[in-house]
């Protein structure tokens, strides 16, 4: 009697010890803290920097589309308007320069883009910035329809992925970088024919290279795509 139950204690011993492992064993990894990007920090690396968008992606269910090739006047705005944020401690519009005209890149290394852009004139998207204590972000919303975008929809909202915010650069540091300085926006939205979808921005900084002495319209400047 005594070794049967010297058997089972051990089996009910030995249950228990693989019973806890399997506990443990199914227990999910805990969530990563989601990233939350400071509000000082963003905008002063934002405040009175342009950027070039470089592509536009609309997502919806497993499906992916590259919105430049849906509509061909989206590169053409891309390149004709290049934003400029006016903004201080999270809040602010996005402006566009008034004048910007692409050249050939015959100065700067690697695959740049080169652009002669008016400094003098900022002209209004029609798009507010307000900073998003709870998720540690930048907000975007349209406010209005403008002639020079008739693309844009008041009353749209996005925010500016905390993930992506890679801009913290200098121009001799976004060369030499092997990752270039970026940032995407993400926009929620409803479409009649496809349901919820989901649009994803990416800009990148632009860097003054060149001014001639004493000019004060227009600068050179570069972007790496």
């Amino acid at each position: 009697m005594k070794k049967l139950l010297v058997i089972v204690f051990l089996c009910l011993a030995g249950a228990a010890q693989f019973g806890c492992g399997k506990e443990d064993n199914d227990r999910p990894d805990p969530k990563p803290e989601p990233v939350r990007l400071d509000r000082d920090t963003v905008s002063s690396w934002l405040a009175r920097n342009s950027f070039f968008i470089t592509d536009a992606w609309r997502f919806a269910g497993k499906d992916s589309v590259d919105m430049y090739k849906v509509d061909t006047l989206l590169p053409l705005y891309a390149k004709a308007a290049i934003l400029n944020f006016y903004i201080e401690k999270g809040a602010g519009s996005i402006m566009f320069h008034g004048g910007a005209s692409q050249f050939p890149n015959t100065e700067i290394p690697g695959n740049a883009l080169t652009f002669n852009l008016n400094i003098r004139i900022f002209l209004p998207t029609e798009m507010n910035l307000t900073w998003n204590e709870e998720m540690g972000t930048l907000n975007v919303e349209t406010r209005a329809k403008t002639s020079y975008f008739p693309m844009i929809v008041p009353g749209k909202k996005g925010y500016l992925d905390p993930v992506s915010f890679n801009i913290k650069m200098s121009a001799e540091q976004a060369k030499a970088a092997t990752i270039k300085p970026s940032m995407r926006f993400i926009f929620e939205d409803e479409d009649p024919k496809l349901g919820k979808v989901t649009y994803k921005i990416t800009m990148k900084p632009m860097y003054q290279y060149y001014r001639e002495p004493g000019q004060q319209a227009s600068a050179k400047y570069f972007v790496y795509p």
